[in-house]
């Protein structure tokens, strides 16, 4: 603090913050108040006094900016590149159909995100290009959505979208629409977004400001904009709606982000939840000059390493919880890049823009963001990170390994799993790896199920709750996708791994000849054995090595299933489980220290009715058995063919 003014503040805040979340009135505050694990000192403020009808646009991209990227553009391809996929997408939009108000499944969301997308982009290719037929469409995609009659506020992802998008439209194109259309968005972001947001209570299990997850992200993020947007027209309540904000992501971000910036929900929802928390920093520091210290909080300063790292060497990614495997772009990235002078972020993402993801990629309303911010560096030769292993801890901890940034054969990817099943969007995945090797998948994940699929599917008796529920005995765990026989770790007794349970990563292994780490996972299993360590690592960048060292209960034994989800077709022969894979074959063994009897196994893949196939995946390993009392130690070793 700098004065005695400053440090009063920040005590009283201290104080009241936890009363005035406790309330379900909707409260003004403070978002000074600094409880995050970083957060810096609050020297700064915000400058409320250039948020006036005349300073248009302010939020991210000023007419500054535009300036910088005209001419950065001319000399920088892989900026020119993803420029051109903007302008590609918004000719793109010219001539799509208007957008209509469609409620599917319960959610307005695919038309939300359409808004961002459409409006977004041509509000860019206006702004760089002059021609009028991208304001045109922006703007009757702005007069459709704002004549809706709501947002859907019964699914708030689909209001804090729309926000976004029309806030970004109003704000980038003020000075040049129709003020019919200024009105009409003003009023719709009153009624639609901010009577909602302010109605609702603030510990509410509910409500987006209680949750720490993707949802408190691009819920804020999307209001924050808009509040941005038409703050000249509805101060009061704009100041509100960014004071909540504030104040309510600071709390999540702490759950989110932890002091590692590992996002427990895995890596798809990193790209969702990242991209809006963001947008709403970089709509903050351009337009009022601070983002409350949202930006020094200590995991969030690390994340972009940790989803670096979840990039696997084949094109696939660590995809544990409900996450796809295929590798998308990050906007965020460049953002974080921008804001912590770490061009090496952007490694990963240059070789997306060669290989033509980023114009693939169904998302771009994050790119001008992206534009902004890697205008402000040289994007030619942006080197490798120079680390080899990132851990961290927080809600799902993992440990990801890379042994060079080469993709070549030498380059192996490692990512291993603790954690916990009964988190938003979680499998019963712990001990889980996946491990990618001379161009192939290893040990995979499969990853999410269609949420359709599951949702149409009635529960069947027995069960305790449906497959958005993580009881221990919900419908859920009957998904072949999401339990732990499934998933390439072990499995006693035939039982569902403990979703009460807690799995911590214990230390890191980084000796110079091994990379890896060690999970405890007794919790999980404590229903079924007394004592479970699991511990994985490369070796000499060549072997893969897994050790469970399993105690079994003083009066029950412990029937051991060791599962590999695999890519690569196993068969075996001769003591060992042959992986036959794409580039080379590689070779599964195991030892037991004690002797005990070894079954090398392949796991037939039988599906319920509710369950997704699973196609070019199989599952293989062994089964044993730890008498009662006793502990045995199993080492598994997948080496190359010699």
């Amino acid at each position: 603090m700098t004065n005695n003014k400053d440090t009063i503040r920040y005590i009283l805040v201290c104080l009241l913050l936890p009363l005035l979340l406790s309330c379900g009135k909707t409260q003004t505050f403070s978002p000074d108040g600094n409880t995050g694990t970083g957060g810096g000192d609050n020297s700064g403020s915000a400058d409320y006094s250039a948020l006036t009808a005349g300073n248009h646009p302010r939020i991210i991209m000023t007419d500054e900016d535009v300036a910088t990227i005209k001419a950065k553009i001319e000399t920088d391809a892989n900026l020119k590149r993803l420029h051109d996929y903007v302008i590609s997408y918004a000719d793109r939009m010219l001539t799509q159909a208007d957008l209509e108000y469609d409620v599917t499944g319960g959610r307005l969301l695919s038309v939300s995100q359409a808004a961002g997308n459409r409006i977004t982009t041509c509000a860019y290719a206006y702004r760089m290009t002059g021609e009028s037929k991208y304001l045109e469409r922006a703007e009757k995609d702005m007069q459709a959505v704002c004549a809706f009659p709501d947002w859907h506020t019964a699914h708030w992802l689909d209001t804090g979208e729309m926000a976004y998008a029309v806030g970004i439209g109003y704000d980038w194109l003020y000075n040049d629409l129709q003020s019919s259309t200024l009105r009409s968005a003003e009023t719709a972001i009153r009624q639609f977004a901010f009577e909602s947001a302010l109605s609702l209570s603030l510990t509410a299990s509910t409500s987006f400001y209680s949750m720490a997850s993707n949802w408190n992200q691009v819920c804020n993020g999307g209001l924050v904009v808009a509040a941005l947007a038409i703050y000249e027209t509805a101060s009061d309540d704009a100041r509100q709606i960014i004071d909540r904000a504030v104040s309510t992501n600071r709390t999540a971000m702490q759950g989110i982000y932890g002091t590692d910036g590992n996002y427990p929900e895995g890596y798809g929802y990193w790209g969702y939840g990242t991209d809006f928390e963001c947008m709403m920093l970089s709509a903050m520091e351009s337009s009022i000059g601070y983002d409350y210290n949202l930006g020094t909080n200590e995991g969030f300063t690390k994340t972009g390493k940790y989803i670096m790292f979840m990039e696997g060497t084949t094109g696939e990614v660590f995809n544990y919880s409900d996450c796809s495997s295929s590798s998308i772009p990050f906007p965020a990235l460049w953002y974080l890049a921008d804001r912590f002078d770490d061009p090496s972020l952007l490694f990963y993402e240059v070789r997306k823009l060669d290989g033509g993801l980023y114009a693939s990629y169904d998302s771009p309303r994050y790119y001008p963001m992206s534009i902004v911010h890697g205008s402000r560096f040289d994007l030619t030769g942006i080197a490798a990170p120079e680390d080899n292993i990132y851990k961290g801890d927080g809600i799902n901890p993992v440990c990801l390994v890379r042994t060079d940034w080469t993709y070549s054969d030498t380059d192996k990817m490692l990512g291993i799993k603790a954690g916990r099943a009964d988190y938003s969007h979680g499998h019963m995945d712990v001990g889980s790896f996946v491990y990618d090797a001379y161009g192939m998948r290893v040990s995979a994940d499969l990853g999410l199920q269609s949420y359709g699929s599951l949702e149409s599917y009635p529960v069947p008796p027995g069960y305790d709750g449906d497959a958005g529920d993580f009881t221990q005995n919900a419908f859920r765990w009957a998904v072949f996708r999401y339990n732990n026989y499934n998933h390439s770790t072990i499995t006693v007794n035939n039982a569902l791994h403990n979703v009460s349970g807690r799995a911590a990563i214990t230390s890191v292994i980084d000796d110079g000849s091994r990379l890896g780490a060690v999970v405890d996972m007794s919790d999980i299993l404590s229903d079924e054995c007394a004592d479970a360590v699991r511990t994985i690592y490369v070796e000499d960048n060549r072997d893969l090595v897994v050790i469970d060292e399993v105690q079994a209960m003083y009066n029950k034994a412990a029937e051991i299933r060791w599962t590999l989800l695999t890519k690569l077709n196993p068969l075996t022969e001769d003591g060992r489980i042959v992986l036959r894979g794409t580039e080379r074959d590689l070779y599964l063994t195991v030892t037991s220290e004690n002797g005990s009897n070894v079954e090398l196994t392949t796991f037939p893949m039988t599906l319920n009715d509710w369950d997704q196939a699973n196609p070019g995946f199989y599952e293989a390993g062994y089964t044993a058995r730890v008498t009662s009392g006793k502990t045995e130690t199993f080492t598994v070793r997948i080496s190359p063919e010699e």
